[in-house]
């Protein structure tokens, strides 16, 4: 698995090419699954329960959801339920996540096409790790012209993007989404929609390529402009048990207690323990990737995913990033 890694490090389009004609020789000779596989995604409004659908009252403000790479689904299962009880309507967008980031893209763009016919005319979107580059590649890519269509009323114009945990400029733990992948998978199985050319189906892995630092999309992506009127955020979690804040105030307390000769040392080592948990950051994600210049930044205690949901469904825990983003939304930021 190293000998690999090592190699496929200097091909990495080369790769993604190959892995994308596998999967299209794969949806080629397997039409019928193909198609049976496909009916799994799309934009779906969240289930409250049996009786209730989020996709209701026209009164409410629209929130749609989009997940990142190998992601089963639970992501949303404290924020969505919180969106709704404080009167949002909410949809879900699933995707086959392994695919290349611009497909994905295309698809949630074609996707939010269909908002036409149920008159939604704005909508926030709450994204989560890769979710955020899919939808920073529909508002900003030339070829899908988001803004144009939503002037023509195509699809509906996008008032906020909030952004968790997104590797704005990449992770290298990306190379490791096989094990990702089988939770994926298993997921599916669990919920009755496993298919056994699913790990192929849902993407070949090009996603894992477009999710490495410097690579050709992220490059791309990130020379171009911020979508016009739209009100972004980033959050950023951090596993360390202590913050930047919390590292400052204990500097600050520590220097008029010690020598002067050694208050450098000091601060030199908060620097230090500042470095260290933003280049831990998630876990998964260091605070340094999900920067964007010119886009509020917060950060919240917590891995790539407890600082969005609870691992545990039976959990009373109030993820962090939860009431940040009901607050910024009902706040119209």
């Amino acid at each position: 698995m190293a000998m690999w890694l090592f190699i496929t490090s200097f091909y990495r389009e080369e790769e993604k090419a190959l892995r994308s004609q596998l999967r299209e020789s794969v949806k080629e000779n397997f039409p019928e699954q193909n198609n049976e596989f496909l009916q799994t995604f799309g934009l779906f409004p969240f289930e409250v329960d049996q009786n209730k659908s989020s996709e209701g009252s026209q009164a409410r403000k629209t929130v749609v959801l989009v997940h990142g790479l190998d992601d089963p689904g639970k992501v949303w299962q404290n924020l969505a339920p919180e969106l709704f009880k404080q009167d949002f309507n909410v949809w879900a967008m699933n995707y086959p996540n392994d695919q290349p980031v611009v497909e994905s893209a295309r698809m949630l763009f074609e996707e939010l096409k269909s908002f036409k016919s149920l008159d939604i005319q704005r909508i926030s979107i709450v994204a989560h790790s890769m979710g955020g580059l899919v939808s920073r590649e529909m508002l900003t890519s030339p070829e899908i012209d988001y803004h144009r269509s939503a002037k023509n009323g195509q699809v509906p114009e996008v008032a906020a993007l909030i952004m968790v945990g997104t590797p704005n400029h990449g992770s290298q733990m990306a190379r490791f989404r096989v094990f990702a992948e089988i939770r994926d998978q298993v997921a599916r199985l669990t919920k009755g929609e496993a298919a056994w050319l699913g790990t192929i189906l849902d993407g070949a892995g090009e996603a894992k390529i477009d999710l490495l630092p410097e690579s050709r999309f992220l490059t791309e992506l990130n020379t171009r402009p911020h979508p016009e009127g739209v009100k972004q955020l980033v959050i950023a979690g951090i596993v360390s048990p202590w913050d930047e804040r919390d590292i400052n105030h204990w500097v600050e307390n520590i220097n008029p207690n010690v020598p002067e000769d050694w208050q450098k040392q000091v601060d030199v080592l908060g620097k230090f323990m500042i470095s260290m948990t933003h280049g831990l950051g998630d876990g998964l994600v260091t605070v340094e990737s999900t920067r964007l210049e010119g886009v509020p930044h917060r950060t919240v205690a917590g891995s790539h995913l407890s600082m969005i949901r609870n691992i545990t469904t039976g959990s009373q825990r109030i993820p962090p990033a939860v009431p940040l983003i009901v607050d910024r939304l009902k706040k119209g930021e």
